[in-house]
C-alpha cells in the first residue's frame, strides 16, 4: 500500500514515519507540507492511503482531502490533527480514521489495516448507498459505532442515548446533528427519538402516542401522530 504524509509540522512526519517503516506492506511514497502541496502529490503519486493533518497553510487538509477525492476517488484518508472539532465533517468525507494527537501507534496500525482491507475492495463496494460507521467522541477519542448495530436513540435531558445490540452509549451531541449525518435506514420517529427501520418489528398506540417495537431488543422507542403515516408508508415499501 502507497502511503501520502501531509503535515506541515515536520516532527510529526519524522514519527509517522517511523512508525510506518517497521509494517512490511506499506511504502511512503511522498512527503505534503502543506494543501496545496497535497493535492499536487496525490496527482503524481496516486497513493492508496493519505495520512493528513488539517491545520496546514495555504489550504486546510479537510478541504484539500475533498479535492483529492475527486482526483482518487479510492484514495483512502486518515486525518491526524491535534484539532477534534472537524470530526462530523471527516465523516462526511468517508475518512477511515479521525486521530487526535498524540498520536497512538496502536490506533493509526488499526486504522491503516482498516485503510487496507477497504482499498482492495472493487470500486462499486466502496461507495455504499449506506454507510458502514459512526464516528462519535467519548472521553476526548474517537470511536466507530457500526451502523447494522444501532436499533435506535434517544434523547435524554441534554445529551444522546445510542441504544445498539450489546450496550447504550451516551454522547453530548444532539440527535438534530446526528440525524443529519445518519444513513436511509434511520428515521426521526419522535423530536426524541430516531430508529433503526432494519430493527422496527411493530408500532401500537400508547395512550395519545405510539410505541415502536424491535427485534432483538426490549425497550421502546416513541412514535409521534405526525410521523405514523410516514413510517407506514416506509415500510410498506
Amino acid at each position: 500500500m502507497k502511503v501520502l504524509i501531509a503535515d506541515d509540522n515536520a516532527q510529526s512526519r519524522k514519527l509517522l514515519k517511523h512508525l510506518i517503516k517497521t509494517l512490511l506492506n506499506y511504502q511512503i511514497v511522498g512527503e505534503a507540507i502543506n494543501g496545496e502541496d497535497l493535492i499536487n502529490k496525490v496527482m503524481g503519486e496516486k497513493p492508496d492511503i493519505a495520512l493528513v493533518d488539517i491545520d496546514m497553510p495555504l489550504l486546510n487538509g479537510m478541504e484539500a482531502v475533498k479535492s483529492c477525492k475527486k482526483i482518487v476517488p479510492s484514495l483512502q484518508v486518515i486525518f491526524i490533527t491535534g484539532h477534534d472539532e472537524y470530526a462530523l465533517e471527516a465523516f462526511d468525507v468517508n475518512a477511515i480514521d479521525y486521530i487526535v494527537k498524540p498520536i497512538d501507534r496502536d490506533r493509526l496500525y488499526a486504522g491503516l489495516d482498516r485503510a487496507a482491507a477497504f482499498s482492495k475492495q472493487p470500486a462499486m463496494e466502496q461507495q455504499p448507498s449506506v454507510k458502514k460507521d459512526l464516528m462519535v467522541k467519548q472521553h476526548n477519542q474517537f470511536s466507530f459505532i457500526p451502523l447494522d448495530e444501532i436499533i435506535f436513540i434517544e434523547r435524554a435531558e441534554r445529551k444522546a442515548v445510542i441504544h445498539t445490540i450489546q450496550q447504550k452509549i451516551e454522547l453530548n451531541e444532539a440527535l438534530t446533528n446526528l440525524e443529519e449525518i445518519l444513513d436511509c435506514r434511520f428515521v426521526a420517529s419522535h423530536r426524541s427519538f430516531i430508529i433503526n427501520l432494519q430493527y422496527l418489528k411493530r408500532i401500537e398506540a400508547a395512550g395519545q402516542t405510539y410505541k415502536a417495537y424491535f427485534k432483538n431488543c426490549e425497550e421502546t422507542a416513541k412514535v409521534s401522530k405526525n410521523k405514523l403515516a410516514e413510517l407506514q408508508k416506509i415500510k410498506s415499501l
